[in-house]
């Protein structure tokens, strides 16, 4: 009996010594689409119109206000009235807002996306393209004019 308990004990301490090799292979992933080229490639054909070099309707009109300086935009590329704004802007800054609301939704969801990352994208280009004097808002909230 001590023997056979001997060589199981034997065998059990053996049994903690074998070593196992695993061999794992990490793969790259692919991403064939990048999606901030599809959400600006899309952001260029929605916004389109304000693109042209002679824009016609509410971008002339938006254009001008924020050339007065009564309109800015904020870091959601949305407008927001300024001090000098007057009631004839604030109904266009409504419009528009509107108008850029369903255009960001619809981008957002064809790819996939929240409707702040379309938003933060398109001020970010925004903030490149306006003239002097512009009134914007930058990433943390703080307004400022462009210089």
């Amino acid at each position: 009996m001590k023997t056979t308990a001997i060589v199981v004990a034997a065998a059990l301490c053996a049994a903690g010594c074998i070593k196992v090799k695993t061999k794992s292979e990490i793969k790259p992933i692919h991403i064939t689409m990048d999606v901030n080229l599809k959400v600006d490639k899309e952001l260029d054909s929605a916004f389109a119109d304000e693109n042209q070099q002679k824009p016609e309707g509410n971008v002339k009109a938006v254009k001008e206000m924020m050339g007065r300086q009564a309109a800015g935009f904020t870091n959601k590329a949305m407008l927001e009235e300024r001090t000098s704004a007057t009631d004839e802007d604030r109904l266009l800054i409504a419009e528009e807002n509107a108008k850029r609301l369903r255009r960001f939704s619809d981008i957002a969801k064809s790819n996939g996306t929240t409707l702040e990352s379309v938003q933060r994208r398109y001020a970010g280009r925004m903030r490149e393209k306006v003239p002097a004097g512009t009134w914007y808002q930058d990433d943390a909230g703080k307004w400022m004019q462009k210089k």
